[in-house]
């Protein structure tokens, strides 16, 4: 079985690095994108909650894989406080779904280590019908002061920037000279290269600062689950809210 192991230093722009030595692996691996993905929230979890983010740190990752399964492992510095698990954020909450999302993905999701050598998380993903069933996108949101102001789900780089291209030209002209300026020279000049950047899997922010108020738009790449068929299926009474359209199409979250 292949098996190919790299550190990488403890620096946020190394998950891309992680990320596209995954790629170039699993190239031909038809669990290449759940992979890059994988890679991409145990890295910024490593960095975020672990020594591995402090200068000088690091982070290891081990990619192994036959033609049916891939086993992703990341392995933090230690440092922590808490075993790395599942959460349940809130709806508004924009922190805490990472290791959530890893576990839709896999199809078994290990942890071991201790607070002192450090945490090993390791994803398991095999060929089944399971795995077909998550589509890919980009989730977009817009924050004011740290709370969801609004939220879109794009199908592809293109819509995602369009989201926050539009909602971010209402919204600055009604700001102050200066942050409204910035957001012109994000849509001339930086817009480009982020998109570009989604194309690569990498998060794309820009945050406008009005007096004492900061406004945040964010883009990722996600995996969505399709929703439920409401042919020959028993809804909860929650459901009568809305009408069939919206929950006979689309996806969740």
């Amino acid at each position: 079985m292949p098996t190919y192991s790299r550190t990488f230093p403890g620096l946020m722009e190394q998950v891309g690095h992680a990320r596209q030595w995954t790629r170039d692996i699993l190239a031909h691996s038809s669990h290449v994108d759940d992979a890059a993905l994988i890679v991409t929230e145990l890295g910024t979890n490593a960095l975020l909650h672990s020594a591995s983010g402090n200068e000088g740190e690091a982070f290891k990752l081990k990619v192994a894989h036959t033609p049916e399964t891939v086993w992703i492992a990341v392995t933090d510095a230690g440092g922590t406080r808490t075993t790395p698990h599942v959460e349940h954020p809130g709806e508004n909450n924009t922190h805490g779904r990472g290791l959530a999302l890893v576990a839709t993905l896999a199809r078994r999701l290990h942890v071991h280590g201790n607070d002192e050598a450090g945490h090993t998380v390791t994803a398991e993903l095999h060929a089944s019908p399971s795995t077909t069933l998550l589509m890919h996108g980009y989730w977009c949101e817009c924050t004011v002061n740290g709370g969801q102001l609004g939220s879109f789900d794009a199908t592809d780089p293109e819509q995602a920037l369009r989201w926050i291209r539009t909602s971010l030209m209402m919204i600055a002209t009604s700001l102050d000279e200066e942050p409204y300026r910035e957001a012109q020279r994000w849509m001339t000049h930086e817009q480009p290269l982020a998109l570009q950047a989604l194309r690569n899997g990498d998060p794309q922010d820009i945050t406008l600062k009005h007096r004492t108020t900061e406004i945040t738009w964010t883009a990722r790449r996600v995996a969505f689950l399709p929703l439920t068929s409401r042919q020959g299926s028993i809804l909860p009474a929650c459901a009568e809210q809305h009408s069939k359209a919206q929950l006979g199409h689309g996806i969740s979250q």
